[in-house]
Parts: C-alpha cells; structure tokens; sequence
C-alpha cells in the first residue's frame, strides 16, 4: 500500500510556511544596511586614525604640533600652506582623486571654549552646529578635494581668516610652537580648531556634510551631525 500527505497535511505545512515567512521577512529586510551609514562610520574613524597619526608623526608634522611640519617650518598664509594639510591626508588614506588646491571663503575656524557658560567664545553646543553650517555653506565653493574609492568627499575649508594671528601679524592656523597660545581656554588649551569636512554621497546631494574641528594637538571636536550619526545603527530602520 502506498503511503502519501493527506490535504490536510500539506495544508498544516502551508500554513506554517505561510507563518515563518511574515515573521521573517520584515526581519530580513530591517537586517539590511544602511549604505550611508556604513560610510559615515567608516570615514569618521578613519578621520580620527589619520589625525593621531598625524600628530605622532616624524614625517608630516612636528610631534604634537599639526601647525608646524616635521622641519619646524610653519603653517603659515602662503601657497603651501593651503595644500598642505589637504596633500598629506591624501598620502594616508586611500584615494579615488584629489584636487588639493588653494581655495577662498568664509571664516575656517572656530573658536571654541570649554564649558557652556563662557561669554567671550562659542559654546560647545553652538559650535557644534556652527561646524556643520560651515562645511556646508563652503561645499560648493571648495569642491571636492579628496575622494576616496567609496565615493566619500573629504575637504577643508577655506584657510583665510581674522583669527590665529601671532605677534608677527602672519595668519597662521594654530598657535606658536614654542608653547605660547593666543586664545587660550581655562585649562591651558588653544581654543582654536580648523574646520574639516566629510561628505558621504557627494558635493550637492541627499546628505548634508559633517563638521569637524581639529585642534593644533590632535584634538577633534565633531559637530552636531557626527554626534548624531554615530550613535545610529547600520541597519535600516
């Protein structure tokens, strides 16, 4: 006698295929990546590893000091000046294409004090926003300096400014090397940070670029976007 599923066997079998597949999918399909994401974590932390390198390097810069190369020659407001931070990233990370070149604008840094009650400086929390509004404001005036394979845009913003002035009246990015700070906080640090910027999916599209603030030690202060977008998921929501 042959043996075979009833009906009401391959029914039951349905159904519960039927059950595993609606709580399965939207599963599936919430596990998914999120792409932008995915590059924004990925440039944020490389960002960071360029600038600790940076700042313990014997080759790029004096250690601990991102104002003065590794001859002791200063950043100073020339034509070098201008490529140079742009030129070195570029040696670190891996590049699509780089047009590291002079550029003019708005007001490239921000000056930013250590608590929330100072008068005379930015506020940590306005700042932050201050630095997001910039790389986006210079976006296009800058163009796209560094991109790297994943389609990520890197840029600084423009080197000409009011502050960071040392006693020979020379624009200069960060404070002297010899230890004298012109706007120092209450604990001794230079309040001032040179404004950088990361856009995920190109100059001019969807995303907005990401602010950050990076002091002559190594220090960076991330805007308002970066702190949001790091604490997000790679998953779709």
């Amino acid at each position: 006698m042959k043996k075979a599923f009833t009906l009401a066997e391959i029914l039951i079998v349905l159904v519960i295929i039927g059950v595993l597949t609606a709580i399965l999918l939207p599963i599936a399909f919430q596990s998914s990546p999120d792409e932008n994401v995915m590059k924004f974590k990925k440039a944020n932390n490389t960002l960071g590893t360029i600038i600790r390198e940076l700042t313990s390097s014997e080759r790029y810069y004096k250690n601990g000091d991102l104002g003065t190369k590794a001859d002791g020659t200063l950043l100073i407001a020339d034509a070098k000046y201008y490529t140079y931070f742009c030129e070195t990233i570029a040696e670190i990370v891996t590049i699509k294409s780089k047009n590291c070149s002079e550029v003019a604008g708005a007001n490239p840094y921000v000056q930013i004090s250590s608590t929330e009650d100072a008068a005379v400086y930015t506020k940590p929390s306005e700042a932050k926003k201050q630095l997001d509004s910039y790389c986006k404001a210079q976006a296009a005036t800058v163009g796209a300096e560094i991109v790297t394979p994943d389609d990520v845009v890197w840029y600084q913003t423009s080197p000409q400014s009011t502050f960071g002035k040392y006693n020979t009246g020379t624009t200069r990015l960060y404070s002297q090397p010899d230890g004298k700070i012109n706007y120092p906080d209450e604990n001794g640090f230079d309040r001032i940070y040179k404004v950088f910027c990361i856009d995920i999916d190109g100059i001019g599209q969807g995303e907005d670029p990401f602010g950050y603030g990076i002091r002559s030690d190594g220090k960076i202060f991330t805007g308002a976007r970066a702190d949001e977008w790091a604490n997000k998921s790679i998953q779709q929501e």
